[in-house]
């Protein structure tokens, strides 16, 4: 079935300095969430959303599934090879570069079920002006198509993406071991550091190395294999730089650390993303 692009609810809490909140309406997949905003002058430039927007937070039953700053979801998304016109801040639920359908489509949130509350929560900036303000959806029918060995059931609330967002504090040069992502049972995409301090990179499991990177080059060179485009400012360590599901990193392991080389002291957010709930490797 061809998905639906429609406009949501009118969000709450529209001002500056104030938390806007849209309420989506369940039934429905959901592939893409838009929103759409412009100032007292005209479209919000690329550049200019992390001037408008703090955090983003798209949440399930009161839990923040995805959290994420506005500029660092614009370089996420350029790092993924998407582009943005004015105006357009897009929040990507499908990964739409995976090489199979259920790849892509199986991060996409369903909410026929298993939820009761499906909301976007958007901070605004203080001191900003507001022209319009927005929320648009990519969705397609909740329910599983005719051929599907559960043709005509609901699809409830399963498998889908999360972005968390974590804090370093790097006080020394040198190399450090961040060992604070959380283990259990999902499968990780990416890393996403926003410094440029690192100079290496490890990653650990279980007592064995199996991921090393010398220099941030090799790294950079190695995720462009699937036609990523690494940002200025952030160290990405991609999992699946081929675009295959069942690579990606499971966390139900006893230890998961990231052995980082530091040439300056930082402050260094970062974001993990992930495939969670009752998903298929494929």
């Amino acid at each position: 079935m061809t998905k639906a692009y429609n406009k949501m609810k009118t969000p709450s809490g529209v001002a500056a300095g104030a938390t806007a909140t849209c309420d989506l309406d369940l039934g429905y997949t959901y592939h893409r969430l838009d929103i759409r905003m412009s100032d007292g002058v005209g479209d919000i430039a690329e550049a200019a959303w992390g001037s408008n927007i703090g955090e983003i937070r798209l949440m399930v039953d009161g839990d923040a599934k995805i959290t994420i700053d506005a500029a660092d979801l614009v370089s996420l998304n350029k790092y993924y090879g998407h582009t943005h016109d004015n105006g357009i801040l897009p929040l990507f639920l499908d990964r739409q570069q995976m090489r199979t359908i259920l790849g892509t489509e199986q991060t996409a949130y369903d909410t026929n079920g298993g939820m009761t509350s499906f909301n976007l929560e958007v901070d605004l900036k203080a001191g900003i002006t507001i022209g319009q303000f927005n929320i648009y959806a990519v969705q397609s029918d909740g329910m599983f198509p005719a051929g599907h060995p559960q043709a005509g059931l609901p699809k409830s609330f399963g498998a889908h993406l999360r972005i968390q967002k974590f804090h370093h504090n790097q006080g020394i040069i040198g190399e450090a071991e961040i060992t604070d992502i959380p283990r259990g049972a999902y499968n990780m995409f990416a890393t996403h550091f926003k410094t440029n301090a690192i100079t290496a990179v490890e990653v650990h499991q279980n007592q064995r190395r199996f991921l090393k990177f010398g220099d941030i080059a090799l790294l950079n060179q190695h995720n462009k294999i699937g036609g990523r485009v690494p940002q200025p400012g952030f160290t990405h360590i991609d999992y699946i730089p081929d675009n295959i599901l069942r690579e990606t990193l499971p966390m139900a392991v006893k230890d998961h650390r990231v052995k980082a080389t530091f040439n300056a002291a930082a402050a260094v957010p970062f974001y993990v993303e992930s495939i969670q709930g009752n998903f298929q490797l494929v």
